[in-house]
């Protein structure tokens, strides 16, 4: 029944029935077939530190988890609860990009050009459903642990849509790549993803960066009794992996919660009386980046050693070389003066 419906919903868009908008100005769509987290904020970031030094960039998200409603420019200073976490994450990694959230992606294009009429390209965070706007660059995102053409619809699998959507992409990349994977499989992977897209596929792995300090108290990293690993991400187990990989020799305990979960008041206590309740005197607490956003609203968690492990992505051999060419010259041959509206089939 899932199923039917989005079939349907695709139908009347292809045919012109619902109509989709387009500007006559870069935008470029960063998203997925299925539920979860398959690594768009990484590329979002990956995308605006390629353009960001040549164009005005702005990213627009729906701003998930957030409280408020409609258009709004999201600030350094801005709460997560206000304008969701990973916008929030994005802007305070890159003050002098535009961030902005808004739920209907029509109306916030069209506000956000008239109020900066020399943004140069938009990114688009988790579009692909969305057809009532349509990107000029559809890149698809599929995790490697996962992949939609192994997948089934919700609520039996995971997938939003049939992994026929995949037609409408532009480009396809496969995330959260082991780094060893073999040119074999590489192919195996390629020639799955061929029967539903034209699109080149190409393969991203998932890097960490040194920890950053959150908090005003620090230790010696390199003399760590115990980790209180805090998360509140779809899929956890590669970051848990790596730091366990990284601090062989300290003791590693996991608070997992639900993907862009609220931490309440409550919430903190447990956790600093976990983290207190470590023998030793090295302890610390380590989460993401978008769970620091979140976590940063309550004085009480900076009490301890607090850490954020910044995340990013690199593209695996040549991939790098063609993913770039593809995002600069999209850009390139698009970009305008100032955004036109238009409504098309």
């Amino acid at each position: 029944m899932y199923t039917l419906i989005t079939q349907i919903r695709n139908y009347l868009f292809d045919k012109g029935i619902l109509k989709s908008s387009s500007f006559d100005f870069p935008i470029i769509n960063v998203g997925n077939l299925a539920v979860g987290g398959s690594g768009k904020t990484p590329h979002i970031e990956y995308i605006v530190k390629l353009l960001k030094k040549n164009y005005n960039v702005a990213t627009l998200s729906r701003g998930y988890g957030r409280k408020t409603k409609g258009f709004r420019e999201v600030f350094d200073d801005s709460k997560a609860i206000d304008c969701g976490d990973e916008p929030l994450q994005i802007k305070q990694k890159f003050p002098d990009v535009g961030v902005f959230v808004g739920e209907n992606r029509v109306e916030a294009v069209t506000k956000l050009l008239f109020q900066y009429p020399k943004t140069d390209v938009i990114l688009l965070d988790d579009a692909y459903q969305h057809r009532a706007i349509k990107a000029g660059l559809n890149i698809l995102l599929t995790d490697y642990s996962k992949i939609f053409t192994k997948d089934k619809s919700m609520p039996v699998g995971r997938l939003r849509e049939n992994p026929k959507a995949a037609k409408r992409s532009d480009v396809v990349v496969v995330t959260k790549c082991p780094a060893d994977i073999s040119d074999e499989e590489r192919k195996r992977i390629i020639n799955d993803i061929s029967a539903f897209t034209d699109s080149p596929v190409l393969f991203s792995k998932i890097e960490y960066d040194n920890l950053v300090a959150f908090s005003n108290e620090q230790v010696d990293l390199q003399q760590i009794d115990n980790i209180l690993l805090v998360s509140g991400l779809a899929n956890p187990k590669s970051m848990e992996d790596f730091i366990r990989n990284k601090y062989p020799f300290s003791g590693v305990y996991h608070l997992a919660y639900r993907d862009h979960y609220k931490f309440t008041s409550k919430d903190i206590v447990a956790i600093n009386e976990k983290i207190n309740s470590f023998a030793g005197q090295n302890n610390i607490l380590i989460t993401s980046e978008k769970d620091a956003v979140r976590l940063s609203d309550f004085i009480e968690i900076k009490k301890s050693a607090v850490y954020k492990l910044p995340i990013r992505i690199s593209f695996l051999g040549n991939d790098k070389i063609i993913f770039k060419e593809i995002i600069e010259n999209y850009v390139r041959e698009n970009k305008a003066d100032y955004g036109v509206y238009k409504e098309t089939n």
